[in-house]
């Protein structure tokens, strides 16, 4: 990387190293992609003993503080303008107070369209700080036409003051042959039919009702068709746990837990189909790395995820539970429709790249320095 040139852009990349997925792979990826760019010089904050994921030598700074209380409204401000930043980028809360502008992305609002998904005391927190960012921004980013008609919506913002910059997938994520996925699985011993759920598990990814559905294909004639969820427990996972125990259906679910990414891409290949009926999404990068990976690809018909998918997955209902067991019955066993959505997948998923993504964000960033003079 070139230093000294362009604009100077203070990333908060607070979250890598903590495993927040979606968040980490949008900060990583973003990042590398400014970086390759002559205008635009970043700098990433992280954490002191984390470890910077990308290939580019981007200038780093460690911050002090892992607590958001001293992080966010402290630290990033302070240290981004003694830094030589001339713009501040953030995940969802912003600074209450900065000398330089500020630019947050939200990437969805679900605590603000889907009341009861997230601990009352989150949601709440919620609310309030993710609206004041929202507000005192000097431009907004998100990844979805969706979503961002929904910041519009429920915090009052001009459209033509939200970007929508679309996440990517780099060509690292591509279809693995049998015996490569085979190879990185080896340990993990997985059965050779599954159905592939990726995405921490809390009350939105919808898993209870995928369980019925396999349940019920099961029972169709779709075969020996096994559940494996790869993500980490989140909260009201009671349900789950019911769901697994009321069909007796603890000897074909399989739970992994976080996965990391090379093994995600092998389970992504590997898998007979890749099921995401999310009830609520922000863009669904899931459904982007598994199209990329070529797999068959079951997805919700709602918010942001057609916006993806395009034809290249089969969408259903992820409420109607005929619909839903219908759609694992019909992309486990149609072979035809297999073949097809194999082969579109990888073609639609070219369409989004980190640079594109790093194109819209930087009409955003030109957008945000113009606004505050």
């Amino acid at each position: 990387m070139v230093s000294g040139r362009g604009l100077r852009v203070a990333l908060d990349a607070h979250v890598v190293g903590r495993r927040k997925t979606g968040n980490e792979t949008y900060i990583v990826n973003l990042a590398e992609a400014l970086g390759r760019r002559e205008d635009i010089d970043p700098i990433v904050y992280l954490d002191a003993d984390a470890v910077w994921p990308g290939p580019t030598a981007l200038h780093r700074r460690d911050l002090r503080w892992r607590a958001p209380q001293l992080r966010v409204p402290l630290e990033l401000p302070l240290r981004a303008k003694r830094d030589g930043g001339q713009l501040l980028h953030v995940q969802y809360v912003a600074p209450p107070l900065a000398a330089l502008p500020i630019v947050t992305a939200i990437h969805d609002v679900s605590f603000e369209d889907m009341p009861g998904l997230f601990p009352r005391l989150t949601e709440l927190r919620l609310k309030l700080t993710v609206s004041l960012s929202a507000k005192r921004s000097a431009a907004v980013i998100t990844i979805s036409e969706f979503t961002r008609s929904r910041i519009s919506q429920h915090y009052g913002i001009d459209p033509g003051g939200i970007f929508v910059t679309p996440l990517g997938v780099d060509p690292w994520w591509h279809p693995l042959s049998q015996d490569e996925a085979a190879s990185s699985l080896h340990d993990l011993d997985l059965p050779a039919r599954f159905v592939c759920a990726v995405g921490n598990l809390h009350p939105r990814k919808n898993i209870p009702r995928l369980i019925r559905a396999v349940a019920a294909a099961r029972e169709a004639g779709a075969g020996d068709l096994h559940v494996v969820l790869a993500g980490q427990r989140g909260w009201h996972t009671a349900e789950l746990d019911a769901t697994i125990e009321g069909l007796g259906a603890g000897a074909w679910v399989r739970e992994l837990g976080y996965v990391d990414r090379s093994s995600l891409r092998a389970l992504y290949s590997a898998a007979h189909v890749v099921a995401y009926p999310s009830l609520y999404e922000g863009f669904g990068l899931p459904v982007l790395e598994a199209m990329a990976c070529g797999a068959v690809v079951l997805a919700a018909d709602t918010t942001a995820i057609p916006e993806v998918a395009g034809d290249a997955a089969l969408l259903v209902s992820p409420t109607d539970g005929e619909s839903l067991a219908e759609g694992v019955a019909r992309v486990a066993t149609d072979e035809a429709l297999r073949q097809r959505l194999r082969a579109a997948g990888p073609a639609r998923a070219a369409e989004f790249t980190w640079a594109r993504c790093a194109e819209a964000t930087v009409v955003a960033y030109r957008h945000a320095v113009d606004a505050a003079g």
